[in-house]
């Protein structure tokens, strides 16, 4: 079902909302978060990240030899962060309610939070074999004591997020690793791991909102740690 949930997540094109920024969820932005999350559960489409995309570098899983592994870069607020664990409930078919949604809220609050998506620069086979040397092992703990596959999801290192002049670290929590087949231009296609990365930022510091609306500029590295990512965003634009 996770697997699922990640292949289908869309950035299909919307019209714009009107946001505006949101410190906090009032009990009826709380309720229509929850409306709009279970809503995204069709046949025909999934769950869609346009409003809230910061940059897309790559589409689908077809790439170029040199594509870098970050696909897309999201900013996640609280209002976004009910609406799509909403929908994961919806997806599990298991509705979301109110004590549900608070939960979300409460972990969120005050924070904004940057998602990459990225797959691996190494085949699946490849991979396996670089951990297994490493640490004679594929398996480590997740962030809830699970145990899950080592991946280049793992090497990933915390970002940082200069804002109102302030500079905010958060080190990344992973989702996955997930395997797909990807289509390599001049190439065969190839099995390679992706998954998510969530970076949360603790803004409650900042108090207002106007100070909120202010631009800043998140710096995180790849996998490999060769290529620094520098993203100017106005989170205007997302609360």
């Amino acid at each position: 079902m996770q697997h699922k949930t990640l292949l289908i997540l869309t950035l299909a094109g919307v019209c714009p909302l009107a946001l505006s920024v949101q410190p906090t969820l009032t009990a009826q932005q709380l309720e229509r978060a929850m409306r709009e999350g279970a809503a995204m559960n069709t046949p025909s489409s999934g769950y869609n990240l346009r409003d809230y995309l910061l940059r897309e570098y790559n589409s689908g899983v077809s790439l170029t030899p040199r594509a870098g592994e970050v696909d897309a870069v999201t900013v996640a607020t609280p209002y976004e962060r009910v609406r799509y664990h909403s929908y994961l409930e919806s997806l599990q078919q298991s509705p979301m309610n109110v004590a549900k949604a608070r939960e979300v809220l409460r972990q969120y609050q005050g924070r904004v939070t940057f998602v990459v998506f990225a797959h691996s620069p190494f085949t699946v086979d490849a991979e396996t074999e670089q951990f297994m040397q490493a640490y004679g092992s594929t398996s480590t703990r997740g962030e809830r004591g699970e145990t899950r596959t080592r991946s280049f999801l793992d090497r990933y290192k915390p970002a940082t997020l200069s804002l109102g002049g302030r500079t905010y670290t958060a080190r990344p929590v992973a989702d996955g690793p997930y395997t797909d087949i990807f289509s390599i231009l001049g190439s065969r296609p190839e099995s390679r791991y992706l998954g998510l990365l969530s970076y949360s930022f603790d803004l409650s510091r900042l108090g207002t909102r106007e100070s909120i609306g202010g631009r800043g500029v998140l710096r995180f590295r790849d996998s490999q740690g060769q290529t620094e990512y520098r993203l100017e965003v106005d989170l205007a634009k997302y609360f």
